[in-house]
This record gives C-alpha cells, structure tokens and sequence, in this order.
C-alpha cells in the first residue's frame, strides 16, 4: 500500500490510500457490496482488479479501513493519449462528497489537462465535479441513463429455453479483434478510431458473445462487457431483431459472468422503450441511474 498526503486550500490535510494488498481489496469489494446499486461500477471494475487486472486499473481510497469515497482508474502512465477519454475513464463511488472533492483537487488522482470521463451511479455527484471543473476550467457533458441490474442467478429452465428459440440454427461464438470497426459503428459513444481500439481491448480481454448465420462470418447480433464488468455495445441487426436474438445471447453470456461471479448489471438510454423491454426480459431490473459526465479542457 502507497500513500500520498494531500494538502486543501483550507488546509486541512487527508491522506489517500492505493489498495495493492489482496485481501484489503477483498475487504473493500465485499463493503461495496453493501452499497448497491450506488456502488456497481467501482465494484465491477475491482472485480477485474482481482482478476488479472488486464487494464490495468489503480484503487483509491481517502482512508482505509473506513473509507468514504472511492476511485478506479488506470495508472496515470497509462493514460498516455491526452484525446483517449475511453481509456482515460474514473469509476467513482462517495459516501461523503466533500472527500470526493479532495480527492479529485489532487494531481496525483486526476489529469485534468486531457479529456476523460467518470462512471457512477449516483446523480449527486455531478454537483462534485461541477465545482472541481470550475477551478480548472473546460466543458462537463452528462448522460444519464436507467441503470439495470439482475440479481437472481441464471437457472435450468432458462438455459433449456434457449434451444427451443428460432435462432436455434445460429452460431454462437466470441467477437473477433478484427470486428471492432463493426461494433465501434453501431455503439452510440463510438464511431471513431480510438473508440475502435477501446472495443478491440474489451474484445481482446472481457467476455463478449456474438451470433453468426452459418457461412456467413459477419456477426448479425452481439454483446460485450468491459472494465467495469458492465454489459454494454449491444446490437442486434434490424433484420433479425423481435426475435429473441438479444435475448438469447445475452443469457449465454450473463451465465460466463454469473459462473465468474461477475456482477450483473447495464444500462440503456431513457427514451429507448425497446431496448429496455429487452432488457427486462432477460431478467433485469431498473434500480436507478447510470451516470457518465464527459470532461474536455479548454
């Protein structure tokens, strides 16, 4: 464990901590579990923390064991590309805001002078970084979306159903690295090169499922996790959707994530009424707000 002083203009001093040690970070998943839904994206990312780790995500905390607020992100070394906000990503979750702020004052947590972006799951946090951003100057975007979790486990039933489907005659398969243009240009935050490499990671790293008409090797339909564990980039296309395709891959794949004991959670826009039908009926649940606020400098 590292530790950093951190000084405020107040001059109050706090001291941020970097979980490294193994059983510290069990400790901390099993506290953040008491804090769903709030608490899902920093505790999906830990999740991948402690296993392998393959983006290579940092842990912060204001102070250990009686934390308030938490921050994941990758290692400012590894935020290399000042445009890169899909690697440039926070995951952050506070039980007192005004630790958050210190937190996020310090030079040593945040790169304010390149664009990236924070995920929670807490809307009262936008007042945070409203007041952070003022001091440093630049542009805040926030997209907010329903959050969904399932939290009843994959049973028989449901696995056998799948068979009995009118995609029974599809492959189901991983994505290749090489589909990442694919997905990139149906994925609402992507359509450009460096959302390309971000999707060609999650392909390369986390568990993703696609379907396939035989002899035919483009996809027709997909779904991918990433850092967070959060399922996300789901497309079905338009040909083959009210079918259950969704549906049905989405279920193949929440059973790899529930056999890896992965949280279970995504989210899906406001005014996207088909898409959380879909949603709901693979199982999930709205249990609040997704939360996104994109940063630029000036």
């Amino acid at each position: 464990m590292t530790w950093t002083e951190l000084r405020t203009t107040s001059c109050i001093s706090i001291i941020m901590i970097s979980l490294t040690c193994s059983s510290k970070l069990a400790s901390l998943r099993k506290l953040l579990s008491y804090s769903f839904p709030e608490s899902l994206k920093v505790y999906g990312a830990l999740h991948h923390v402690c296993n392998k780790n393959q983006f290579r995500l940092q842990v912060l905390v204001d102070r250990w064991p009686d934390f308030t607020s938490v921050i994941c992100r990758p290692a400012l070394e590894e935020m290399k590309d000042p445009l890169d906000h899909y690697t440039n990503t926070y995951f952050v979750f506070s039980k007192d805001p005004e630790s958050l702020r210190h937190m996020l004052e310090e030079p040593q947590t945040v790169n304010w002078s390149q664009k990236f972006q924070i995920q929670g799951c807490q809307t009262a946090l936008g007042e945070v970084f409203h007041s952070v951003l003022s001091k440093h100057g630049g542009h805040m975007m926030t997209v907010s979306n329903v959050l969904y979790i399932r939290d009843r486990k994959i049973n028989a039933d449901e696995v056998e159903a799948l068979s009995n489907t009118r995609t029974s005659d599809l492959q189901f398969s991983p994505l290749n690295p090489d589909e990442a243009p694919l997905v990139s240009a149906q994925w609402l935050f992507g359509g450009n090169e460096l959302s390309e490499n971000y999707i060609r990671r999650c392909i390369q790293m986390f568990p993703n499922l696609c379907a396939r008409k035989p002899g035919v090797s483009r996809p027709i339909a997909w779904v991918l996790s990433e850092q967070s564990a959060e399922i996300r980039m789901g497309y079905t296309e338009s040909p083959y959707r009210s079918q259950r395709l969704f549906a049905n891959i989405a279920t193949r794949l929440l059973t790899i994530q529930q056999s890896r004991g992965t949280p279970i959670y995504c989210h899906v826009a406001s005014d996207n009424k088909k898409s959380q039908s879909a949603t709901m009926a693979v199982g999930f649940i709205p249990v609040g707000r997704w939360q996104q606020w994109s940063f630029q400098p000036s």
